[in-house]
């Protein structure tokens, strides 16, 4: 058979910390489009002629013990990494399974992903600061880590159609016997103003 089945799924989107929350704003017609908060960065100090965005709510909110990770090497994340984790757990549970459950198949990861722009951010380490990476392909790999999964796992940048790409890709895997379940999906956040500049 070449039917594949969408068995989980999750999302954030703005105003919608959940799918449930995302149809509910669409049936309602809520415009999620807004000046950009200042907590994220002050548009008048950039040359860029957009002032406007969707912004998820509480983007910066992560429990990297939950997810085995040190709190150190967390405060070094993308949070396109740690969102995509969060969603990828999320879609696993609503799919009924554990990541118990998982271990015996061959799970492929598949993320869509483009403007990795974290990197152009500094932290701090030592009282030094420091570059802080940004890598597409640990995005995928940090959920195949988290969740011990074997598989393709691997990041995708086709621009607009990144999340399509990935669902494409994920769907071949199964009929090509390398995955026995995929997850697929994307992350796009805007980390930087000068991604606003850059467009």
């Amino acid at each position: 058979s070449r039917d594949i089945a969408i068995i989980g799924i999750s999302g954030r989107y703005p105003d919608a910390d959940d799918l449930d929350e995302f149809w509910a704003n669409l049936r309602a017609g809520t415009d999620s489009i807004r000046e950009i908060p200042a907590d994220r960065w002050d548009h008048g100090r950039f040359s860029a002629y957009a002032k406007w965005g969707g912004f998820l709510r509480g983007i910066d909110r992560f429990d990297p013990l939950f997810f085995n990770i040190a709190p150190g090497e967390a405060d070094f994340l993308d949070p396109q990494a740690r969102l995509f984790l969060q969603e990828a757990w999320h879609a696993v549970e609503d799919a009924g399974y554990t990541r118990a459950a998982l271990a015996g198949q061959t799970v492929g990861v598949f993320v869509g992903v483009m403007y990795g722009m974290y990197e152009l951010f500094y932290a701090e380490m030592k009282g030094e600061r420091v570059p802080v990476p940004s890598s597409f392909a640990a995005i995928a790999n940090r959920v195949s880590y988290a969740m011990d999964l074997s598989g393709p796992s691997m990041a995708v940048d086709t621009m607009c159609s990144s999340s399509l790409t990935t669902v494409h890709l994920g769907c071949e895997s199964i009929r090509r016997g390398e995955s026995d379940v995929v997850i697929a999906g994307g992350v796009n956040l805007t980390l930087h103003p000068h991604k606003m500049v850059l467009l």
